[in-house]
């Protein structure tokens, strides 16, 4: 018998991603895997609900890497549910709130990127939408674009100054009326709306600063004959990259470039010159063998390092231990994470050795297992981790670790399961390795 609660028997709507309720964070039972859905009501029979059908079949048919992925389409009679690619990461608006802004070199390679999902599309029939909201940066280095402009189309390049405005100024520009629902949680939004930036007036409303300013302002100008065609935004763009490695002389070509055409459409252009590459960081300090008192384990974590896995740059301490809650509790459940670190100092290295083989037994026995403690080298002296779930809604992740005559216990706290990808083991691997380096030179 067909299950009641899942949408079209095979899927089940776990959590509202949007105040409207139209996006849902989900579960395909059949495929199981994460997805996320979102429902577009239908126009009545006629050509605004062909036009509309028209657009979602060539999503559908679309591919590229920077986009989301619409798996699969529910049709009820008088609504659509998209069934979408699940996409874990931070909006760029939420990534530059916890984090500041981008450098201009990282922002411009976000920007080629959007650039080029854009005009992938465009050569598909449709339009995405491409805000500060709906591009998401990935753990794994990818930029996605989340939205498609279902019912009308959006200004493609305007919405990429936007972005790239919010990138490097860390706030978005100066905005008019919304012409759409803008999503509360960096997932897609609405695919109703048009990237939740209605009309600049008179200029970018901000000042713009850096290598991307005369672009930006380009972009965001009131006016569509001061603005830069998408030739000229990605020669600006590609002239700002580190990728892909070229030729210095091809690569000032393209700057140039991009100058003379800049400069015809009203925009001046100016090239400031790149900082010096640093040198290479020496030799790490040794790591202690002995600690005549137990490290703090607040400081163990910098703020910046605790906004890379979607932790609030302020954790509290408790006794022995200390806590970092999710950056944003209003986020989706797989963002909502949370580290706890403990230290414990004994007397000697070897009753820390002691304590370290006493706790990897009796993790090793927790009928919470889902993952067996397994060896973790380049941890300290010794390390392992492992993963314990309460079997439907979260999973924590594990890393123990001795460092002489300290133990050090950490636990990231991830609401969803299973662990997708396997972030959450390599987040708290990465809360570790960042914990052992700030030990490095300490007595």
């Amino acid at each position: 018998m067909t299950d009641p609660n899942l949408l079209a028997g095979r899927y089940r709507l776990l959590e509202r991603r949007d105040r409207a309720g139209s996006t849902w964070r989900s579960r395909d039972e059949l495929l199981q895997r994460d997805v996320t859905i979102t429902g577009i009501p239908l126009p009545p029979p006629g050509p605004h609900r062909d036009r509309l059908l028209g657009r979602i079949r060539a999503a559908a048919d679309f591919r590229h890497p920077d986009v989301i992925t619409l798996h699969d389409v529910v049709a009820l009679p008088d609504r659509v549910w998209l069934i979408l690619e699940s996409v874990e990461g931070r909006s760029v608006l939420q990534a530059v709130r916890s984090e500041g802004p981008l450098t201009s070199e990282r922002a411009a390679e976000v920007g080629l990127r959007v650039l080029d999902a854009q005009t992938a599309a465009h050569e598909r029939g449709f339009h995405l939408l491409a805000g500060p909201e709906s591009v998401l940066l990935t753990p794994d280095g990818r930029v996605v674009v989340t939205g498609f402009a279902i019912f009308d189309a959006t200004d493609e390049l305007r919405d990429l100054g936007a972005v790239l405005f919010t990138a490097v100024e860390g706030q978005p520009p100066g905005t008019g009326p919304h012409t759409g629902p803008r999503p509360v949680d960096g997932g897609a939004p609405a695919p109703g709306s048009t990237g939740g930036f209605g009309p600049v007036t008179g200029g970018t409303g901000a000042a713009v600063s850096g290598p991307l300013a005369p672009l930006v302002e380009g972009l965001l100008a009131a006016d569509p004959a001061h603005r830069p065609d998408a030739t000229t935004t990605r020669l600006v763009l590609r002239g700002l990259t580190s990728r892909p490695a070229r030729p210095r002389r091809i690569r000032l070509l393209l700057v140039a470039a991009a100058l003379v055409l800049l400069a015809g459409g009203g925009t001046a252009f100016w090239l400031w010159s790149r900082p010096a590459a640093q040198p290479r960081s020496a030799t790490p300090a040794p790591l202690p063998t002995f600690f005549a008192k137990a490290p703090d384990p607040c400081s163990l974590i910098s703020g910046e390092q605790a906004g890379r896995l979607y932790l609030a740059p302020s954790p509290s301490k408790e006794k022995t231990a200390c806590k970092w809650p999710a950056a944003d509790r209003s986020a989706p459940g797989s963002l909502r994470n949370t580290l706890e670190i403990t230290v414990v100092r004994e007397p000697e290295a070897a009753l820390a050795h002691a304590t370290y083989l006493r706790l990897r037994s009796r993790d090793a026995k927790d009928s919470r297992i889902v993952s067996a403690p397994a060896d973790a080298p380049g941890l300290g002296d010794e390390a392992y981790a492992y993963q314990l779930g309460n079997g439907h809604s979260s999973v924590n992740s594990v890393v123990v670790l001795r460092t002489g005559n300290i133990v050090t216990a950490l636990q990231y706290h991830r609401f969803t399961v299973p662990d997708t990808g396997g972030r959450g083991s390599a987040g708290v691997l990465q809360a570790a390795r960042w914990a052992v380096d700030s030990l490095r030179g300490r007595k």
